[in-house]
């Protein structure tokens, strides 16, 4: 498994780096097909590693491939957005809706491998709900007051999913201290979080959208994330 892992990860990473040529570039019909293939491959990975594991794999780990893919279809919504630019809010919104369905398995997976591992997960779950709900206005309040973004229709949505991947990354840190399990997702989640501030500033920032360093940051944090994911599979045994 250890093979087939590091032969995953560097195509993975391989492919992520061949996108963004392309997206720095600027070629929305290239961007969105390489993109789809470094997405893709991330997928494959985790499902390989489900594979290999077979009747070994940890209860509920298999959740974790479906969560990937709809991590695919969120990417390639959002990037349909720039060669279709007439349904931006339409793609935006799709998109954020597969990427809630992506954590919402990799949370299902994540609490039926921590309930043999970690006791009282009411308490981890409880804390980590009343961080969130208290961080996410916080930082809707810092993006929209001193960053000036414009959410516009998108506000309500952004709000709650603020909240809940906030949730999701302290409860992954939290997971991390009580069982070394856990480790790997943490630092997934927390790089999804980065990913995920820096493309809510090119999104909603005025002037923000096609720059390209916060273009490599929030693909290389996101890509790096996912892969990191997919790897996690690999130990679940």
């Amino acid at each position: 498994m250890t093979t087939a892992l590091i032969i995953w990860a560097i195509v993975s990473a391989a492919l992520t780096v061949f996108f963004l040529v392309v997206r720095v570039n600027k070629a929305p019909i290239f961007g969105l097909l390489s993109k789809t293939l470094a997405s893709m491959a991330f997928v494959a990975m985790a499902g390989v590693g489900v594979y290999l594991a077979g009747d070994k794999l940890a209860s509920g780990a298999q959740l974790i491939v479906v969560g990937l893919a709809f991590g695919m279809v969120g990417d390639i919504l959002l990037d349909l957005k720039r060669a279709h630019s007439e349904f931006e809010d339409l793609y935006t919104t799709a998109g954020m809706t597969a990427f809630t369905a992506d954590h919402a398995f990799v949370i299902a997976a994540t609490y039926l491998i921590a309930t043999p591992l970690i006791p009282n997960l009411w308490l981890p779950s409880l804390i980590s709900a009343a961080i969130a709900a208290a961080a996410a206005p916080l930082v809707m309040f810092v993006s929209i007051k001193m960053m000036k973004a414009k959410f516009g229709k998108h506000f309500a949505f952004s709000a709650f999913y603020a909240t809940y991947l906030i949730f999701f990354t302290v409860l992954s840190v939290w997971f991390a201290v009580l069982n070394p399990t856990f480790i790997l997702l943490c630092t997934a989640m927390i790089l999804f979080l980065v990913s995920d501030l820096v493309l809510s500033t090119m999104y909603f920032v005025e002037g923000k959208k096609e720059d390209k360093f916060l273009v490599v940051v929030n693909h290389v944090a996101y890509y790096a994330s996912q892969i990191l994911v997919a790897a996690w599979v690999f130990t679940l045994v």
